[in-house]
């Protein structure tokens, strides 16, 4: 019962430590060790509500994608159609083979990353081509394959705000379970002196239904503690760190 899952969800999290935030208030002798709750709940909140904005740029950023790549598909397939009908519709003409023998015919269907390299293939070529309706096209292919270019590295800024921001929430799940582990020992003394058993520590926990194995009763002594120069503090990592 006192640790609690990393695969829990973050709203989860949040309604343990606010559940707890809560009994601690409600108890003079217990209201002292509310606060660290309530600050963990509001960060939880804090945490949640970023993870649903992540989402959403993960979802707008692959549209993005899928639309400029949809733009660059296009223009190529403008090009190939233009050459076709300079090249009276044949496949072998020379001035089709030009720019398509090594080529392949799925070109639209590549990886983005092929599409960019034969892009830029293309563009150069095109660069010195002497048909002026042929050349066009390289500023066109340039201009759809730099916007690509650009949402796809948003992409990977997206990847990599995902897992700083998996290492902050597995921090604060970590952060949170030191928390219970430290209160249920806390909860045990005060125990003792008002003359109750361990049930009476468990009200303190959403779970409380659940029983406290005799291991992580006896965890909660040897359980490292974060410090620093005047003592044991328990923080949670500020979002966006």
């Amino acid at each position: 019962m006192l640790e609690l899952s990393h695969r829990s969800s973050l709203r989860a999290f949040r309604l343990e430590a606010s559940y707890t935030a809560a009994r601690l208030n409600a108890s003079e002798d217990t209201r002292p060790h509310a606060a660290e709750f309530e600050e963990a709940a509001e960060r939880f909140r804090l945490l949640d509500e970023e993870e649903s904005r992540l989402a959403l740029r993960k979802v707008d950023t692959q549209a993005s994608i899928e639309a400029a790549d949809d733009a660059w598909d296009d223009t190529v397939h403008g090009f190939r159609r233009r050459l076709l009908e300079l090249s009276n519709n044949s496949v072998d003409a020379p001035l089709y083979r030009t720019y398509f023998a090594d080529i392949p015919s799925h070109v639209t269907s590549l990886s983005y990353a092929a599409e960019v390299m034969i892009s830029k293939d293309l563009e150069r070529a095109l660069r010195d081509e002497p048909n002026e309706s042929l050349r066009l096209f390289s500023e066109q292919l340039e201009t759809r394959r730099l916007a690509l270019e650009a949402i796809l590295h948003e992409r990977t800024r997206v990847e990599v705000d995902e897992a700083r921001f998996a290492n902050r929430v597995s921090l604060a799940k970590s952060i949170l379970n030191k928390l219970r582990r430290v209160l249920w020992a806390e909860l045990e003394e005060l125990a003792l002196h008002r003359g109750v058993g361990r049930e009476w520590c468990a009200r303190f926990f959403l779970g409380h239904q659940d029983a406290v194995s005799p291991a992580e009763a006896e965890a909660v002594e040897d359980a490292p503690s974060f410090q620093d120069g005047a003592g044991t503090h328990l923080r949670l990592p500020e979002p966006g760190m």
